[in-house]
């Protein structure tokens, strides 16, 4: 009994690890493409993400994974604003917004694949009118291992797929598109 409580601290720092920062968001060439492709299409005064309750922050296995921007909305933020800046769709004086609430936000390191999901809502205002309305939301499944030191950091490196891929979905809804025109 007194070797297992020797173990038990070895075994839980194998089982966690530490906190993890992800790395920056870099823009998608297929997503960008994806909005140049479609003209004419009328710019944006700004994209602006916030979190629902609970969602504003990652944990995977009791540890934190942050963002080189500070916080998981002004990430996902940054990446939107990216993307719509090298497409041409960012305005200042432009009449329309585009306003984000992310709903889900989540990652776990199973023991042999880890999981993630992340789901937003996208409001688009013209003139303060809602004129585009949708909820998207992306999964991803990835290798992840029983070593903390190992399952952590793959899943923070899940993390910048799953905003892209959730991007594409809203760049490849018609009605989004037609909202912009």
């Amino acid at each position: 009994m007194k070797k297992f409580l020797m173990l038990a601290p070895l075994v839980l720092l194998l089982l966690q690890g530490c906190g993890v920062t992800m790395t920056q968001y870099e823009p998608n060439f297929d997503n960008v493409q994806r909005l140049k492709q479609t003209p004419p299409l009328q710019p944006i005064s700004q994209a602006k993400v916030t979190a629902a309750s609970g969602q504003g922050s990652l944990m995977v296995r009791a540890n934190p994974i942050s963002s080189p921007t500070g916080s998981i909305p002004a990430h996902v933020q940054a990446a939107l604003t990216q993307e719509l800046s090298l497409a041409g769709l960012l305005n200042q004086s432009a009449p329309q917004r585009l306003d984000v609430l992310l709903v889900k936000n989540e990652l776990t390191a199973g023991v042999g694949s880890g999981h993630g999901i992340l789901a937003a809502r996208f409001t688009v205002f013209k003139d303060d009118a809602a004129v585009y309305d949708a909820t998207k939301e992306v999964t991803s499944v990835w290798s992840s291992s029983f070593f903390g030191p190992i399952a952590i950091p793959n899943a923070a490196n899940a993390y910048n797929p799953l905003v892209r891929d959730l991007l594409k979905a809203l760049y490849s809804d018609p009605l989004f598109i037609q909202a912009l025109k």
